[in-house]
Parts: C-alpha cells; structure tokens; sequence
C-alpha cells in the first residue's frame, strides 16, 4: 500500500490594522458599522476578545509581532528598537521553514522587509522617497485640520524605487493600493507555500473620507464612547504628543463625534479590503487551505478618557481586535483568555509544525483554541516610555502605574469596563493595590526595565 501523501502546508495570511479599537467592529459589538467580511470570519473561526499590544505605538507594537519578545528595555527611551542578531523574526523562521514570505503595505519597524526575513514586498507604503520639501497629495484631513502623519510616506516598488505618483502621505486610496498588490500576490502561482503578512494603514490619522463613503456617518448621529471626557486629569505621559494635539483639548462632543464619523467610515473601508483578500483567495481555490489571522497595533482613545491618541493604558487602546480563521482553528469559538500580539509568532508556527526559536517569548495560544487552558498568562503587562506600566489579572482588575506622575489606578473591570471608577484612593483596596504593584515590579525586575534603576 503506497503511503498517504501529507497534507499541503498552509498559506498564511497575517492582516493587521492600525490604530483600530476593537470596540468599532459589528462582531464585536458596534451597532451601525458594517463589517460584513470581518463578521464571517469570524464567524468561521475564533475572536479572542482579550488580546493586547505590550506597548501601544505603532513601530514599538509591530517589533513585538514581529520578534515574539517584550522590548520594554529598549522602548523606554521612545527611540528605535533595534533587532539585535541573536533574534529570529517570525518572517525569517518562517523563509527558513520552506514558506515564501512577502510584506505589503506600512512598514514601519526598523530596516528594511528584506533584511527582516521577507523575500518580496509588495505595495510597500514606507517613509521617505517624495523629496524633503514634496508637498502632501491630501494636506488637510476630512476635518479641515493640518495633517501632521505620514508626511513623506510613498510606495515603492519591488525595485524600491518611490512611485509619489500614488500619493505623498496617506490619502483615501492608500489602502486600496496595498489590497490591490496583496491580492495579486494571493492569486500569483507558486511552488511554495506563502507567508503574506499585510499591514493597512487605517484607521490610523489623518482621517480622510473613503471614496464613496463620504458622509456615511453623521456627525450629530455618531455616538460618543461610554467613557468621554473632554480632557484628561493629569498628564499621563504624552499629555502634549503629536496625537493628542491634533484635536487640542478640553475637546466639545461634536469635535469628537466629526473625527469618530470619519474613522467609523474608514473602518468599514478597512472592510472592503479584507473581503478583497478573501475573494482573490475564494477564486484560486486556496481559502480552504488559509490561515488568516486578523488583528491591529492597538486600539486607540478618540475622546475616551479625555484622549485622543493612542499612548495609553486604558482598555480601548491597549486591547486589539484579533480574529483567526482556517486550518487548526475551531469554527464559532470565542476565548477570554489574555494574550499578547507577540503570541502570535508562537501560535501560527505550533499550528504548522515549525520550531519556535530560542528568542521567541510569547507564548502559542494552541492550548486554549484547542480547550485544554482557560488562560495562557497568569496577568499581562504593558509599558509606555518611562511613564507608564500597567498590570491586568485574569479575575479582571488593572493596576497602572504613572511613575512620572508619581500617580496609580486601579480598576475592576469586571464591574467597570469603561474605567470610570478609579479605586486606588480607597483604603479596603489598600491590600489589593500593594500586591498588585508588587506583580508589576516583579515583572519589571524579571524584564530588566530600566525604570526600576531610576527609583
């Protein structure tokens, strides 16, 4: 009897969003955005809905993804994190398993995809190539404010030469232009499988109207969040950030509902992208056979809490929208369980077969998919600059610590999800605040954090 022929290794599909709160999609509860594509996948596979960035800015998050560890020592200083050589980056396991890896979209991590371990780029958005002085295709955002991101950011060719005829800095095609080249990738023929690992640039700012969405939202009919607040009630450490200035506070409701209508819109384009994705691998026949994983940086404030960025503890923007769907992962499933973004490096190379390397941190969330753990980690962390640590327990409550501030909260979300109930002055939480703060500091000792050398 001749021996049964061993199934395809998967293609893989990592998708990540930018600055998206997990709270805006349909599946995950918002009750006027459409995201018929993002629902189905879900649908078909498994939403953890407690999934969280260690660190909540876009370049610092994405090394995270990318390299499976806590960069807490190095991110501190809010410089560039370096990939030191003794790191394996998940794109370079993957090449050395025998997966074509290729990178579309925002590239925004030290170096170059190439030498992180992606074989091709396709629709690769990135800083510089328009000239210092080239102007921005769109200068204003729907708001009518300056735009102050991405300027300079252009795509680049397989070549890498700059191709500003698509657009200088972000403008309302930017992410149909990384779909478009991400599709093609997906219906290419090929003798390996792919590793395709696709980072869209919304709902990150400037905020511009979709092509055929303007409008979609009403300004007067957007809701605001449970947790509004025209201004924040100390400086938390990023109190006067590029983010937080671009609508100066104290903020009017209808400042924030203008903003919110036009991200609300975005993420319904982000939408169509994702369904772009599916149908390019529906038509090849390859979808079956597709891990796709889907996810952002990390949330974003857009008024909660007196915020406007996204340089901050709270739950709207530490936690992240994470869907997975495909070969492995079970159909209709929802987990609890906490998790990191750097878990996901772990889990996809469990899922198919590959090693997981010594420099590897995270942890392969296969136990819970699989129904054996309830949770993987017994409480996560979070850490922004030298100005800010968080500590969240799996019987739901957070600790965060403002070391500049000299400041602390503490919150139960299990009873206050929107953290509108600051605990920490109370004195019948006096016991759990002092073993909550010496978690975090353990933690922190165990990470070699720098902030600890200060004190």
């Amino acid at each position: 009897m001749s021996k049964a022929a061993e199934p395809a290794k998967p293609d893989i599909l990592i998708v990540v969003a930018d600055d998206l709160r997990p709270d805006v999609l349909h599946t995950l509860g918002h009750p006027t955005v459409k995201t018929p594509h993002l629902d189905a996948l879900a649908g078909r596979g498994t939403v953890f809905t407690r999934a969280a960035c260690g660190y909540p800015i876009c370049h610092v998050s994405r090394t995270e993804m990318l390299s499976g560890r806590c960069v807490v020592k190095a991110a501190s200083t809010g410089g560039n994190i370096p990939f030191p050589a003794g790191w394996v980056l998940w794109p370079q396991a993957m090449k050395s398993a025998g997966w074509h890896t290729v990178h579309s979209g925002k590239w925004h991590v030290h170096g170059t995809p190439v030498a992180r371990g992606y074989a091709a780029t396709a629709g690769l958005f990135s800083s510089g190539g328009a000239g210092k002085d080239a102007a921005l295709t769109s200068p204003q955002s729907a708001t009518g404010r300056p735009v102050t991101g991405y300027k300079g950011w252009t795509f680049k060719s397989s070549d890498g030469k700059a191709m500003p005829e698509l657009g200088v800095g972000l403008t309302p095609d930017t992410d149909s232009h990384i779909a478009d080249a991400a599709s093609q990738v997906l219906q290419s023929p090929r003798e390996k499988p792919l590793f395709l690992h696709v980072n869209f640039t919304a709902t990150h700012d400037p905020l511009h109207w979709p092509k055929g969405k303007e409008g979609r939202f009403k300004t007067e009919d957007t809701p605001l969040p449970a947790n509004f607040r025209p201004q924040h009630p100390f400086d938390h450490g990023n109190i006067n950030g590029r983010d937080e200035v671009i609508v100066p506070a104290p903020r009017t409701e209808e400042q924030v509902k203008a903003e919110t209508a036009v991200y609300l819109a975005l993420v319904e384009q982000l939408d169509a992208q994702i369904g772009k994705l599916v149908k390019a691998l529906e038509d090849t026949g390859r979808l079956s056979n597709t891990l796709i994983i889907f996810t952002s940086d990390q949330g974003l404030a857009l008024g909660s809490h007196g915020l406007m960025g996204k340089q901050n503890q709270y739950e709207h923007t530490i936690n992240a929208p994470l869907i997975m769907a495909g070969p492995g992962i079970p159909s209709g499933k929802r987990f609890s369980a906490q998790c990191y973004l750097r878990d996901l490096y772990p889990t996809v190379c469990e899922l198919t077969g590959v090693e997981i390397p010594e420099s590897v941190e995270g942890k392969s969330l296969l136990p819970v998919l699989r129904g054996g753990n309830p949770e993987i980690h017994g409480a996560i962390f979070g850490y922004f600059t030298d100005t800010q640590r968080m500590v969240r327990t799996t019987d739901g409550w957070k600790l965060i610590w403002y070391p500049q501030a000299n400041r602390t909260q503490l919150f139960h979300l299990s009873e206050d999800p929107h953290e509108l109930q600051d605990l920490a002055s109370q004195p019948e939480q006096a016991q759990r605040r002092e073993a909550m703060m010496g978690e975090l500091k353990k933690w922190m000792v165990e990470k070699g954090d720098p902030i600890l050398r200060k004190e």
